[in-house]
């Protein structure tokens, strides 16, 4: 279908009560613009599986050879193993290994193969998850890439249990893209009434948010499969009361909503307001607003409120842009400009397929588009983990999210531009580059030197709060002006350069300062420095960098009274340079101050260092000689981190407070990582558990742990066997060969890919023996089993090692614990056992430190039935009977025994009985002659006693 683009669908919202305007954006006649597009169906995707747990090919592993392997050493080394080699990888030198049992398994035995270079499981990938709507196939939202959207989809796509909460103008519901998407919402100015869309501005808020996704249908919302609640809080116009937006806020949290946008703002604090949101998060609600369209450092709210996630906005290349407003209180930045979303037309209000479209010339912008773009990746990050508290939501978007402009958590950016894929648990990606600052003129004292008799220059605002310092060393009561034109305003760029202008004298206090309000508008300022030199300050209004040029023209203008000079700067220079990377971990900052400074002034809490990546203070020491302040770290700095020195607060010697804060970033040199520490090797049976810590490393990518058969680690990251542990402090090794010694080597690899050295550490195989004094005994007797547990290294025995005395049934399968021992200093093991039937021990040895466990074999204990005999009488006459009579133990109800008579000393069976449930028996005998009787009962074996006799008896028969 045709996108339609609304020629009204980005308009300006009126600053009312305490509402952020949206940016306008350039408007154009509704036309199509896309070509006709068929619905093409595709499955509803679903949630990753190798966001979880990776798939591959249940049957086959793909293996290398070492260099020279003969064919027939390979296929022993397939076979052996009940594998065969089903077809070579095309242009590599792996092969593909079939088998019918586990993949898993086969990997496990063919990496410890000496044949085997490497073997991995036949992972599979899938495409990226990308959705079939229009406007985002086009094109249209490729700013979507800057939050790497379609990587996050592939992970988790929302959920309908969800609920974002749009307080905004209201929704228009019946949208093409909106349909079924919305639950029952609210009208907070007339409760009652509809919470339909009348002015355009929370349609576009909630088509970014949650529109459809995937359904062949206008555009990608960024909450594929959640749902929008409007709460109407703003009129036509698009003003609204804080009573109104708390009441919304109330209403939504009571009403199921877990995400609240707040595309709406103003500059002054209100309890009322902050007391709903305070109360919103308590019940686990996020509250996500927009940071405001100011352009300037003036705090807005509800986004300065720190329960909120205040979204500044950038451009589709991730550069803030000109009007997003700045301060400390900005958590995160996201595209604001020329989006593209769902829209109401006010001149046809009933029709259901209006957008407003992102292109060169227009869309929607505004810091009021960056908030719900963020608030739909938090309920993909809720989606992924339900129990997280709004704080912990807020806290996963900043830390995941990538840098840009000034290194580290800086006003513009927060702490940077939002990444869906990593907050979702995706990869993470390269922070966006810093542009480079050709001047280096950030400080009076690195000012740049221009013409006494005047001149020209042109320069450009090469990051977000650039500083220009200029100096000119004139003749005394020269009077100058001095003008500034900026490049030529662009209304549909994302930045631009709005100069203000100020000129000092050379004692750095000012003498004026400009600001002609207004885009493209040129900046004059005239003065007459005192002593003949001066300096001249430019800066752009609005923060943002611009790699257009403005030009700087300074002209002598005659000589006239020197300028009544005014308030004086603090800081005349610090060190490192402003916004230079790669410092020194020894690096000492220091600041120079422009006048004379009161050192009690000087504390920890005035002149500090701040860690620009979490915000914490480093711990040291400032210490003022003459007018420069020292600040040396109580610990070499991080690598590879961003700094903030930050002066607030220190008084002059004439008693003058510091107002505003002064502060400069910097970011150290990325080393080579440091080696994992505390490396231990705790052997289990069969297997290694190793742990360590990490080095202090603010860049982790990843740890590789590899391992070698024998004594010596491997010789590199990239040989040996690898083990799984990407950015863990621990790793479980099992099924390892009985007997063999394995080394492990532990390497850390930082996001630049630099690789510290290796941390190895080995595991010795232990033998363990076994032996008994008897391998026969009568029911009820003792066995006395014994071993040995010994290093294989060595063959010397292991002191002090606990080991198992594991036992089963002959016959079965299934091994018990029937006792424990520790071995004496020569590593002997006796441990005595009285078994009820025939068993099959081995003693188990769980390992220890350095030391890996290994199993004896298998000592067999047969276990007679004893049989008891008893005879009625010992002496009969002829004709007269007698009566045997006994038990079996243990228990054998049911079996048989038989009665045995001893002729010429062989026993020969004469009859036999089924014992009863007592296992009891008993045999009448009535012998035909006179004579000497001698009979026994047999007892035969079974699968778990030996044959069992009872002792002879006799009687004489008279």
């Amino acid at each position: 279908m045709a996108l339609r683009r609304s020629a009204v669908a980005a308009l300006a919202l009126a600053v009312t009560g305490t509402i952020v305007p949206s940016v306008a954006a350039a408007q154009a006649a509704p036309s199509p613009d896309h070509p006709q597009l068929k619905n093409m169906q595709i499955p509803r995707p679903e949630r990753a599986a190798a966001a979880d747990k990776p798939e591959f090919d249940p049957h086959t592993v793909l293996v290398k050879f070492k260099s020279g392997t003969s064919k027939s050493a390979k296929d022993r080394a397939v076979s052996r193993r009940s594998a065969r080699v089903a077809a070579k990888v095309e242009g590599t030198e792996y092969v593909k290994v079939r088998t019918d049992g586990s993949a898993q398994d086969l990997l496990t035995t063919l990496r410890k193969d000496p044949a085997v270079v490497k073997a991995t499981l036949d992972y599979r990938r899938y495409a990226t998850t990308t959705p079939n709507d229009p406007a985002y196939v086009y094109g249209d939202q490729g700013y979507l890439n800057t939050v790497r959207m379609a990587d996050a989809w592939s992970i988790s796509q929302g959920t309908t249990s969800q609920v974002i909460a749009v307080l905004d103008t209201g929704v228009m519901t019946t949208h093409e893209d909106l349909l079924g998407r919305v639950v029952s919402g609210w009208n907070a100015i007339s409760p009652g009434s509809s919470w339909s869309d009348n002015n355009g501005h929370g349609t576009e808020v909630a088509g970014i948010a949650g529109a459809a996704t995937n359904n062949g249908i206008g555009i990608a919302g960024t909450a594929w499969s959640s749902k929008i609640m409007p709460v109407k809080v703003l009129d036509a116009d698009g003003g609204g009361t804080d009573s109104t937006i708390a009441a919304g806020i109330n209403w939504a949290t009571a009403h199921g909503a877990k995400i609240i946008n707040l595309s709406l703002g103003g500059t002054e604090d209100n309890p009322v307001l902050h007391d709903a949101i305070k109360a919103a998060t308590a019940k686990g609600v996020l509250v996500v607003a927009a940071a405001g369209n100011d352009g300037d450092d003036t705090p807005q709210y509800p986004a300065a409120y720190p329960e909120v996630l205040a979204v500044g906005a950038t451009d589709g290349r991730g550069r803030i842009t000109d009007f997003s407003s700045s301060g400390d209180w900005v958590d995160v930045a996201a595209p604001g400009f020329h989006l593209t979303s769902t829209a109401w037309h006010p001149a046809h209000p009933t029709e259901n397929d209006w957008y407003v479209i992102g292109d060169s010339q227009g869309g929607a912008s505004g810091t009021s588009f960056s908030a719900p773009m963020v608030a739909g990746i938090a309920a993909l990050v809720r989606t992924r983990n339900p129990k997280m508290t709004p704080a912990q939501v807020l806290a996963r978007i900043k830390a995941t999210a990538r840098d840009a402009g000034p290194r580290g958590i800086d006003p513009y950016y927060g702490a940077g531009i939002v990444d869906a894929n990593n907050a979702v648990g995706g990869r993470w990606a390269a922070e966006f580059p810093q542009l480079t600052i050709g001047d280096s003129n950030e400080t009076p004292a690195r000012a740049t030197v221009l013409p006494n008799y005047g001149t020209s220059t042109n320069a450009s605002i090469g990051v977000e709060g650039d500083l220009d310092w200029y100096r000119i060393d004139g003749a005394p009561g020269q009077r100058w002006r001095v003008q500034v034109a900026p490049p030529a305003y662009n209304s549909v760029a994302p930045q631009s350069t709005d100069p203000v202008v100020a000129l000092y004298d050379a004692d750095l206090k000012l003498i004026d300062e400009v600001d002609a309000y207004g885009p493209g508008a040129t900046e004059q300022v005239v003065g007459t420095p005192g002593t003949g030199t001066f300096y001249i300050r430019v800066r752009n209004y609005n923060g943002a960098r611009d790699a257009a040029n403005y030009i700087l023209s300074t002209f002598p203008d005659g000589t006239a009274t020197p300028s009544t000079p005014g308030a004086q700067e603090w800081v005349r220079n610090v060190t490192p340079t402003p916004y230079i990377n790669s410092q020194s971990l020894a690096t000492r900052p220091t600041v120079t101050f422009a006048r004379n400074v009161d050192p009690a002034s000087v504390t920890t809490g005035t002149v500090k260092l701040v860690n620009g990546r979490t915000g914490a203070t480093v711990a040291g020491t400032p210490t003022l000689s003459g007018s420069t302040v020292t600040f040396t770290p109580a610990a070499p700095l991080l690598d590879y981190t961003p700094y903030r020195i930050v002066v607030d607060g220190v008084r002059d010697t004439a008693g003058n407070t510091q107002a505003t804060p002064y502060s400069s970033v910097f970011r150290t040199v990325d080393t080579v990582p440091g080696k994992v520490g505390s490396l231990t090797a705790k052997g289990v049976y069969r297997g290694v558990n190793l742990s360590w810590t990490l080095p202090n490393i603010t860049d982790l990518d990843h740890v590789v742990v590899r391992m070698s058969p024998g004594p010596s680690a491997p010789a590199g990251p990239t040989y040996g066997t690898g083990l799984y542990a990407p950015n863990n402090t621990a790793a479980a090794v099992a099924n390892l060969v009985p007997g063999q010694t394995y080394a492990f080597g532990i390497w850390v690899v930082d996001r630049s890919g630099k690789v510290s050295g290796v941390a190895g550490i080995r595991a010795v195989g232990t033998a363990t023996s076994i032996s008994s004094n008897t391998t026969s005994i009568a029911y009820g007797g003792t066995v006395t089993v014994t071993g040995k547990v010994t290093r294989v290294d060595t063959g010397a025995g292991i002191a002090g090692a606990k080991a198992e005395l594991h036992a089963r049934r002959k016959g079965t399968t299934t091994f018990v614990v029937v006792g424990t021992a520790t071995s004496a200093a020569d590593g002997t093991l006796s441990f005595a056992h009285k078994p009820s039937g025939a068993l099959e021990y081995k003693w188990v040895y769980r390992g220890g430190n350095g030391l890996i466990g290994a199993a004896s074999g298998l000592r067999g204990v047969w276990v007679a039935t004893t049989v008891s005999a008893t005879l009625s009488a010992t002496s009969i006459p002829l004709g007269g009977s007698v009566s045997l009579t006994g038990k079996v133990a243990p228990s054998h109800a049911g079996q048989a025994v038989y009665l045995q008579r001893s002729v010429n000393g062989a026993w020969h069976d004469v009859i036999g009985a089924k014992l009863s449930v007592t296992s009891a028996y008993s045999f009448a005998i009535k012998p035909t002659a006179k004579g000497t009787y001698t009979y026994r009962v047999r007892k035969p074996g079974d699968t778990d006693h030996a044959i069992g006799y009872s002792s002879p008896v006799s009687f004489k028969v008279y």
